[in-house]
């Protein structure tokens, strides 16, 4: 599935102010990687959000949702973990 930030950002924005709308790619083919990030300025609302999990749907799709652990990585490290990883 591909879809832009958009798409990812309209059905989450019921629930309060986004603060960032993240959609990994892949690093050779630049395509979504199948899943996001949606980070709000408020955890009570990423919380709402969470609370209605079931009833969210992605280009008419539910989608899974759960907090994120850690945070971003950069361009960099992730051309790193790639090199490790063909080893």
């Amino acid at each position: 599935m591909i879809f832009r930030t958009g798409d990812l950002k309209a059905p989450f924005e019921k629930f309060g102010r986004i603060k960032d709308v993240y959609i990994p790619l892949d690093f050779h083919t630049k395509e979504s990687r199948g899943f996001g990030y949606v980070e709000y300025y408020n955890r009570d609302d990423a919380e709402a959000a969470y609370d209605s999990r079931k009833d969210i749907l992605v280009l008419g799709k539910p989608v899974a949702i759960e907090f994120a652990r850690g945070q971003r990585k950069s361009s960099r490290e992730m051309r790193v973990n790639e090199r490790h990883r063909r080893r």
